[in-house]
């Protein structure tokens, strides 16, 4: 191969830092720009701070943009005549006459086995359907929704110790250990795509702080159990006791019976909750302003039975 293959890199949270500094890091891959969010105020002190992306971009001299609109930035992304446009979790879908400016396309990972879990929040999805299977999928991006044309997908299984933060985690590490050689391949010519069945997509939904609530009328023992897994650390879940908001860190599930919604000692250290079927078991929580504990020392602290 003669010269390095040009890549402009669009991401912004800690999930796409992996395969940034493997790209980086790769003398076959030249990183002449990095597309991120704008900064944005940060914790009770609002104050300003730099998406993990453009810590990771900056730290290695790279070119950082961060306009409010991509498309306002599309003289600068010509003027580098890039090889492919890389998109990791950006935040912005991009139009289409930005994806048809690098000579070999725009290649977006997406955290699923495409086309399941289309969207916003693919491997919280997985985990709150109790899936024992995800992955990564590189795509070819066209004007449609996560609908291009696939390079490759490699699979991971999921545990039952799981939550989004560990399985993001190694997500991430995979997208690092094969974006690269994919890069490769394809810009050689080596890849035959694969265009995805669209009769058989599922799609996921955006997800937001009310989210995160838990409704033990509603649901039943497992699925809470999987919503704990699939929304921590963000948007974390809760529910209240005693008017008390109490956020649920870690949980499992048991077949005791306990009236559905009722709280109650299911042994002198620990605490059950009674859903649509089965007992919701609380391992960790976190009272309102208060530091994560055990079920024994909540128990111990704020639970009299």
């Amino acid at each position: 191969m003669g010269k390095p293959i040009s890549i402009i890199f669009a991401g912004t949270p800690e999930f796409a830092c992996r395969a940034l500094e493997a790209l980086i890091e790769d003398k076959r891959f030249s990183i002449d720009m990095v597309i991120t969010q704008p900064d944005k105020p940060v914790g009770r002190n609002l104050k300003t701070t730099s998406c993990p992306v453009k810590q990771v971009a900056t730290k290695n001299n790279i070119l950082v943009q961060q306009p409010e609109k991509i498309a306002s930035i599309k003289d600068k992304i010509e003027s580098i005549k890039p090889d492919f446009i890389v998109v990791i979790a950006y935040g912005q879908i991009l139009p289409q006459d930005i994806l048809s400016i690098p000579r070999h396309g725009s290649v977006n990972v997406h955290g699923s086995i495409l086309p399941k879990y289309r969207g916003a929040s693919p491997i919280q999805e997985a985990l709150r359907n109790g899936d024992s299977e995800t992955g990564v999928s590189l795509q070819l991006m066209n004007k449609f929704l996560d609908q291009g044309d696939i390079l490759e997908q490699f699979k991971l299984s999921i545990k039952d110790s799981d939550n989004y933060l560990l399985l993001s985690e190694k997500l991430s590490k995979l997208t690092a250990e094969k974006l690269p050689s994919v890069l490769v391949d394809f810009f050689e010519q080596k890849i035959t795509t694969m265009k995805q069945d669209n009769s058989s997509a599922t799609y996921c939904k955006k997800i937001s702080k009310e989210d995160g609530l838990l409704d033990f009328n509603l649901e039943d023992a497992v699925s809470l159990v999987n919503k704990v897994r699939a929304f921590t650390p963000w948007p974390s879940c809760y529910t209240f006791l005693n008017k008390k908001r109490i956020k649920i860190v870690s949980a499992t599930h048991s077949e005791q019976k306990i009236n559905t919604g009722e709280w109650a000692l299911t042994s002198p250290k620990q605490l059950g909750i009674g859903t649509k079927k089965g007992a919701f078991i609380p391992l960790i929580l976190q009272p309102e302003g208060k530091k994560p504990m055990s079920a024994e020392e909540f128990v111990r602290g704020y639970f009299k039975g």
